[in-house]
């Protein structure tokens, strides 16, 4: 077997991965580094895949986290359409696919996550796509380009779409395609859009939004199956509605790529734990990104947080520790999300809320409020803003400070009082 030895091998292709080895040459710029990405891309953005990618105001180039060059100007080697086939924490090696064993020094496990599949009859035909990779979004693409001129006809021409699951992926996609004048029918397990981390006056008026828009809205649905010949042309839901489609997109949520660590010594739940500096259990393997809970200080245990901005964020620390700095994860974590004209932004931890207090009143036309999740002890643990772009320093300040409300809430709730903190 071929062996390679490297200083710093950092495996997954994505952002997380390319945050880590620019943190490690911020330290270290001469220490050996290799990353290895299934994909054929290098590293890039892909919460941009769901909206400007798909809708063509964006290219592949723009998509790159960094320009054509960058990891070869740093002595870093690139290797894409490579997968690690299993790490031998024993002996610090990794092997590949392609035969080939890796040493190193530090290890960083960066394998993102895998959309959670929907396990029912049809599921596995040709036109029901998911969304995670650029392959995902150009095979996607195909698929609404030949909608649009042979598919369904609707009111405003051609193309008709499912779009399963409500949250912030689904509700993302339900708008891109109606932008690109696709019909689109939105189905959800739940009442209403984002109830994993939104409360129900905010989730209700999304619902509204969404309608307003154009999009169909199947709340408190199941899909029971779909249906065709050789490919899907009806979603037959629980309730005995029939719905007439072109292609289907499930996006019900996702799982940690965790793989990996299997058969290690390496600790994992649900997903790969690591502490506040991005260290597994293993002293000289690091984790970063979707695939990994990181302990979270602010609230006092392991977090999975699969948004964008913790895998720069996550990447960045466990790059920097990995080179002989001492970074802590020590912020609010955030994420937005975009839904025709409304950009919504999200900080801080659902499952802790007890109960919300409300500030402002949407429209349809002046889509504004910001919503408080208060926990059991009357501190803040999650803010939802929807708009307010000049008040989100404000909002992250007092979400990091775990603001107590008691006392506060009759002023949260008035937008004419300036928020406390």
């Amino acid at each position: 077997m071929n062996q390679l030895h490297v200083k710093y091998l950092l495996v997954g292709g994505g952002l997380a991965a390319g945050s880590a080895a620019e943190a490690i040459r911020r330290l270290d710029s001469n220490g050996s580094a290799m990353l290895i990405g299934q994909e054929v891309s290098r590293p890039y953005h892909r919460p941009y895949l769901s909206k400007g990618y798909l809708k063509g105001e964006i290219t592949r180039t723009e998509l790159s986290a960094e320009p054509v060059g960058w990891f070869a100007e740093r002595d870093i080697a690139l290797r894409t359409g490579r997968r690690v086939a299993n790490i031998d924490v024993a002996r610090h090696a990794a092997a590949l696919d392609s035969g080939e064993e890796v040493a190193y020094d530090r290890l960083l496990l960066a394998t993102g996550s895998l959309p959670k599949p929907l396990k029912v009859p049809g599921a596995d035909l040709p036109n029901v796509f998911f969304l995670r990779n650029l392959h995902d979004a150009d095979r996607l693409t195909n698929a609404i380009e030949k909608a649009k001129h042979e598919g369904k006809k609707h009111a405003r021409g051609r193309g008709k779409a499912t779009v399963v699951g409500a949250g912030p992926l689904g509700v993302e996609l339900a708008a891109t395609l109606t932008q690109l004048n696709i019909e689109v029918q939105l189905v959800s397990l739940h009442d209403r859009p984002w109830r994993k981390f939104a409360g129900e006056v905010t989730g209700k008026f999304i619902t509204r939004y969404l309608e307003e828009h154009g999009v169909i809205t199947r709340m408190n649905n199941r899909v029971d199956r779909f249906d065709g010949d050789g490919r899907v042309q009806h979603v037959r839901l629980a309730d005995g509605t029939s719905i007439e489609t072109d292609f289907v997109l499930v996006a019900i949520g996702t799982v940690a790529n965790r793989d990996i660590v299997r058969g290690t010594i390496i600790n994992a739940e649900k997903a790969i734990l690591v502490d506040e500096h991005c260290r597994t259990s293993v002293a000289d393997i690091f984790a970063a990104g979707d695939c990994c809970a990181i302990f979270d200080p602010l609230f006092g245990k392991h977090r999975a947080i699969p948004h964008w901005d913790h895998a720069r964020y996550t990447g960045a620390i466990a790059g920097s520790n990995m080179a002989g700095g001492d970074e802590s994860y020590n912020v609010v974590n955030v994420f937005d999300s975009h839904v025709f004209d409304i950009k919504m932004t999200a900080f801080g931890e659902g499952k802790l809320v007890s109960h919300r207090i409300l500030r402002g009143t949407p429209t349809v036309d002046n889509p504004e409020m910001i919503e408080f999740g208060v926990a059991a002890d009357g501190r803040l643990a999650q803010i939802i803003a929807l708009g307010h772009s000049q008040d989100l320093r404000h909002l992250d300040e007092m979400m990091l400070k775990r603001f107590d409300v008691t006392g506060f809430e009759e002023n949260l709730k008035d937008p004419s009082v300036p928020l406390p903190g």
